[in-house]
């Protein structure tokens, strides 16, 4: 069995070297060239391991979780490039734009696992009317693949559904991801365990970050601004005592505020020059001593450097503002993720008891 199922694929092998060039000018013209070339070649490595039925029955329901995906990403006006499928580790699609918001993430998410339960459906159909236990075995495997991919852990379907709920949430499903991986011995769920734990660590540094920082973000904020109000006034100065005809609203009662935020940014590097090593304390030194220059002789350079302070702080505020969703959104997106789950444990433990038994 095992020659004639090589020998199967060295005629294929043979008949794409001859007809290669035609079958890839048809494909390059094609959109959808890319899925269709990566779909055979998995359909390749899955039939020589499994039997071409049983990769036929895989990679149907990879196709469908991506479609699922795609369609929730057209509904949101993504840009998307097309499925491509990767032996032993699925299909992914390429997103082309960003999430404004975790809802939007959630609602992509969502529609890959959401379309697998679909995918389901014919499957039981099939098993009902021919009895085959070939449907009911690719029923079982649809269930479990789409049942792992609700996992809360990113970048799994069910760590971005939930990305907009506390972080604590992602902690639990790689808590439990970590121990099955440990007492299973499964190097592809360690692997992805690490790449969840990589964002739950860059998740909590930044909530840490902008905790500890919110206060001089505001005032790296109240300083950029006070900078720019100066930087007007001495422009309109100028243009006075060049006799400039730009009309200057005289009327304007605007009260100076006193608070000199140069002053307090100046205190502030003060402080971290204290607080600095020895070996840190020159550069220090020099970069204070610049940024004093700036404040005295160059408004645009003291922005550029407040800019420079204030950067680091927006990303962080930018990552909490970002997973944080209004209450009655996580509500709804919590019920549905649930949901969801239930169905699919039910099918996957409703097929289980059903499966043929090895002879």
């Amino acid at each position: 069995m095992a020659k004639k199922r090589w020998g199967g694929l060295a005629v294929a092998g043979a008949f794409l070297l001859s007809k290669g060039k035609v079958l890839l000018a048809l494909l390059k013209f094609s959109k959808f060239g890319g899925t269709l070339i990566s779909f055979g070649i998995s359909l390749l490595f899955y039939a020589q391991i499994f039997g071409v039925w049983f990769g036929v029955g895989l990679l149907y329901l990879l196709f469908i979780h991506e479609m699922g995906h795609l369609a929730a990403a057209k509904r949101l006006g993504f840009k998307t490039g097309p499925a491509i499928f990767v032996p032993f580790m699925g299909a992914v699609i390429g997103i082309k734009d960003t999430f404004r918001t975790p809802k939007q993430e959630a609602i992509l998410a969502y529609g890959g696992p959401f379309a697998g339960l679909l995918s389901l459906i014919p499957l039981l159909i099939g098993y009902a009317v021919t009895g085959n236990d070939f449907w009911l075995v690719i029923f079982h495997l649809g269930a479990l693949l789409n049942l792992f991919n609700l996992l809360p852990v990113s970048p799994l379907d069910g760590g971005r559904i939930l990305a907009g709920l506390p972080i604590v949430v992602w902690i639990a499903g790689l808590a439990a991801l970590i121990a099955y991986g440990i007492t299973h011995f499964s190097i592809i769920l360690l692997l992805i365990a690490f790449l969840g734990g990589s964002a739950v660590w860059k998740r909590y540094q930044f909530a840490k970050q902008y905790e500890n920082n919110k206060s001089v973000l505001m005032l790296y904020r109240a300083a950029r601004s006070r900078v720019l109000q100066a930087k007007v006034e001495q422009e309109h100065a100028t243009a006075t005592e060049t006799g400039s005809d730009e009309m200057i609203d005289e009327t304007d009662d605007t009260t100076v505020s006193t608070y000199d935020p140069i002053a307090w940014s100046l205190r502030h590097d003060l402080q971290d020059l204290r607080s600095a090593s020895p070996e840190d304390a020159k550069s220090a030194a020099d970069e204070l001593l610049r940024y004093q220059y700036d404040s005295a002789n160059d408004y645009d350079a003291l922005i550029r450097r407040l800019d420079q302070r204030i950067e680091p702080l927006l990303e962080a505020e930018k990552s909490v503002e970002y997973h944080q969703m209004p209450k009655k959104q996580q509500t709804i997106t919590l019920f549905a993720y649930l949901a969801l789950g239930a169905i699919l444990f039910i099918a996957f433990e409703y097929s289980k008891g059903y499966l043929p038994t090895p002879s």
